[in-house]
């Protein structure tokens, strides 16, 4: 299930929840795709403790992608794990681009072993902290949240 900020009413409609940050450092809201409940929760963590909304995280990649599909205007930047239970979330990154959304990867594989046309995106790694999280943030959108 989507953990989302933003309009209470709205994410119930949806049969989404509010994760809301208690101290909002932005009104930034971030998409999560990671499919390792760890990771996931952990990222998640890290995003609302430095300040920000939170949708996801994503755990399928049809579930990201309808996400993204029906409420892309709600997505300021996306988070994507590249292996998604052995599919991978490159055809997700080319619809963020079609839906002008900033997105960075965050996947433990090395850029070599990316489709090419992918392996000069930004990609995170697994191995980071809340610092280097934040400034792949703000180098992603363009910003300093």
């Amino acid at each position: 299930m989507a953990r989302a900020g933003g309009d209470p009413d709205s994410q119930a409609e949806r049969g989404t929840s509010v994760k809301a940050p208690a101290k909002p450092r932005t009104r930034l809201r971030v998409m999560v795709l990671e499919d390792e409940p760890l990771p996931a929760m952990a990222l998640d963590d890290m995003l609302v403790d430095l300040g920000f909304f939170t949708l996801g995280p994503f755990m399928e990649l049809d579930e990201a992608t309808d996400f993204v599909r029906d409420h892309a205007a709600e997505i300021d930047v996306a988070i994507l794990d590249v292996n998604i239970h052995g599919d991978l979330s490159f055809d997700l990154a080319d619809l963020l681009l079609q839906r002008n959304i900033p997105f960075f990867f965050c996947s433990g594989r090395s850029r070599d072993t990316f489709d090419a046309r992918w392996r000069r995106a930004p990609n995170l790694g697994k191995q980071f902290t809340e610092a280097s999280l934040l400034s792949m943030i703000e180098e992603t959108c363009g910003l300093r949240v």
